[in-house]
């Protein structure tokens, strides 16, 4: 039976669509893809009403297609996110409330391909928006991780970090006939080659020891490293304490980490200190009042061993060969040997990270395992998301399933950036992200890191009317922004807000009656500024006033405008960057050292320039 899809193609469509397919193939992942056709620019429309705070808003939350919104957001924020996070649908067939989670469907080949490629299309897109130090972070369970993770290192190519496992419930009775409660999910993790987790802090306060005239203070170090006697022979050998004329044997399954003189050869060069340097340098801590003992020849040496009575270090059977065996205690017999062991004078100043790396296990916040390693993030259940979300919204009177715990996207995103960084989140769900995001900035004085949501209606033809992004996303992040009360039986708590704002915006797939210079609009201010103010249609001369800064639109030049912008550049008293069709012509009327004039982008002018003069 003919395939319908290829019908209509000749000879010479279908050789092009195979070789085209055959360039295409990799080794591993094979789905169904479909040829993306040309669209027009999306599009973004502002809905004050809905925006929570003063403009400028400098937070985000899209209503709509997100393959629409990262379209957008790819002409205004390529390269500068620092962490995206999302939640995606994870397959395995449900219809609950908040996604429609099957993508597969009887003409599919493949049963992912077409889950396969609605996340392809998004993460192409999505790993475009990442900065040089950026981070994805993929939530998915047991269901779709392997074609997940195999898809991931082909949008992002050598950019795999680690896998994150969390436990997301305590246990269920509702198993599968294997008996079985699959109790955990995943968070994969991608990056940019610049990016590093913050890590947790390491514990300095053993650094109490000081010198005189130093102001460093130091710890007892170790100065072994784990590699045995084989492995490392040059660092199997003896050391000697010149001030009391004590060796001491090196520890065969740890041996020295510092080179010794006597291995290194004439113009060599190392990256550290040779022993010899080190205890020149008073590096080199010493037993004090250590126990010595000293052996007259090799045999009186073999029979302290044998009987457990030399320092312990010396062994015999270490080598394969009783020469060998002789070298190395030979270099022992007639000398005072220490039964203790030397330590490294490690000062804090060495410390190269204040940090230690984090663990990829995350451990629940009532766990005790895992309670006393300082590596470990630690996150609530699932169960934290579902309360959290129905005090702050019940109300309201709107469900959601399974949003995740706070604590978790909290936990992830402070490891992952800075106060000044973006998040993304294209698959927002109920706001968990944007919640994290503000109680970070509240935490922090001085942070002031920027959400960028998208959220889908969900609508359906069994509810047409249905709308997530309005009803769950925007009401939850509202409310964290400006707080919120809830009951108990015991009566109601008022729950401060964390403060914020974010500008509510609608996105579409570019329809002919959007103004092209209101796009232009939004797309200059998130370039520049990375915030917005409303677009206004009756203005010729557009205009968002920073603290620090200015930044203005012509959307048509004539004597007036031209006018009206020379009076308002003089009076600006700060940097002014002005945005024109006609550069030259603006550039020769207002002449001020504090005024930058600029040509409309490139990108921008072939996305929404048609219809603009």
């Amino acid at each position: 039976m003919t395939d319908s899809r290829y019908a209509g193609l000749d000879r010479e469509a279908l050789i092009e669509l195979l070789e085209r397919r055959d360039a295409a193939q990799q080794f591993g992942l094979v789905w169904e893809r479909e040829e993306l056709e040309a669209v027009p620019a999306p599009t973004l429309t502002l809905d004050l009403g809905l925006s929570v705070g003063d403009a400028p808003h400098h937070n985000l939350i899209i209503e709509g297609d997100n393959l629409d919104a990262l379209r957008f957001l790819g002409l205004t924020h390529r390269g500068r996110i620092k962490c995206i996070y999302i939640d995606p649908p994870y397959n395995t067939g449900g219809q609950e409330l908040a996604y429609h989670d099957r993508y597969h469907g009887k003409a599919d080949a493949y049963r992912h391909s077409a889950w396969l490629e609605f996340m392809a299309q998004r993460l192409r897109l999505a790993q475009e928006l990442l900065a040089p130090d950026g981070v994805l972070f993929v939530s998915i369970d047991d269901y779709e991780v392997a074609r997940l993770t195999l898809l991931l290192d082909q949008v992002l190519v050598g950019g795999k970090v680690g896998t994150f496992v969390w436990r997301r419930r305590s246990g269920s009775n509702d198993v599968p006939p294997s008996f079985l409660s699959v109790d955990h999910e995943y968070v994969l993790c991608y990056a940019r080659p610049g990016f590093s987790f913050a890590g947790l802090d390491k514990d300095l306060s053993g650094y109490r020891d000081l010198d005189p005239g130093n102001p460093d203070p130091w710890k007892r170090g170790d100065l072994s490293k784990s590699h045995d006697h084989r492995a490392r022979p040059n660092g199997f050998y003896p050391v000697h304490n010149p001030q009391d004329d004590v060796w001491y044997a090196p520890n065969p399954k740890r041996v020295w980490a510092f080179a010794s003189e006597r291995f290194v050869k004439k113009g060599q060069k190392l990256r550290r200190e040779t022993m010899e340097q080190l205890i020149r340098e008073g590096r080199v801590i010493f037993p004090r009042r250590d126990r010595t003992a000293c052996y007259a020849t090799l045999a009186e040496l073999r029979a302290a061993i044998e009987a457990g009575q030399a320092p312990h270090f010396l062994q015999l059977g270490l080598f394969d060969t009783p020469e060998e065996e002789t070298a190395y205690l030979s270099q022992y017999v007639g000398r005072r040997l220490g039964y203790g062991t030397p330590g490294y004078k490690r000062f804090r100043s060495e410390v190269k990270r204040p940090s230690k790396p984090i663990s990829s296990w995350i451990v629940g916040l009532k766990d005790e395992d895992g309670a006393q390693n300082r590596t470990v993030l630690r996150s609530g259940l699932n169960a934290e998301g579902t309360t959290l979300l129905g005090q702050m919204l019940q109300t309201a009177g709107v469900g959601f399933s399974y949003p995740k715990p706070l604590s978790l996207i909290q936990t992830l995103i402070a490891q992952a950036t800075g106060p000044d960084d973006t998040v993304l989140d294209f698959f927002a769900g109920s706001g968990t992200t944007a919640h994290a995001v503000l109680a970070l900035n509240a935490e922090e004085p001085g942070s002031s890191r920027r959400f960028i949501l998208v959220s889908s209606t969900e609508a359906s033809p069994q509810e047409p009317h249905k709308n997530l992004c309005r009803s769950v996303t925007r009401e939850r992040v509202g409310r964290g922004v400006q707080g919120y009360l809830y009951r108990t039986r015991s009566g109601p708590v008022e729950v401060p807000g964390l403060g914020g704002d974010f500008a509510y915006l609608r996105a579409a797939a570019g329809p002919a009656e959007a103004d092209p210079h209101a796009q232009l609009w939004f797309a200059l201010q998130l370039r520049d500024l990375q915030a917005l103010v409303d677009y206004r249609p009756a203005c010729a001369l557009q205009q968002h006033w920073a603290d620090d800064r200015a930044l203005l639109y012509l959307t048509r030049t004539n004597p007036e405008v031209l006018e009206d912008l020379r009076q308002r550049v003089v009076e600006a008293g700060r940097p002014v960057t002005v945005y024109t069709w006609q550069a030259e012509q603006v550039t020769e009327a207002v002449a001020q050292e504090h005024v930058t004039v600029r040509a409309i982008p490139t990108e921008l002018r072939d996305a929404f320039g048609a219809a603009c003069p």
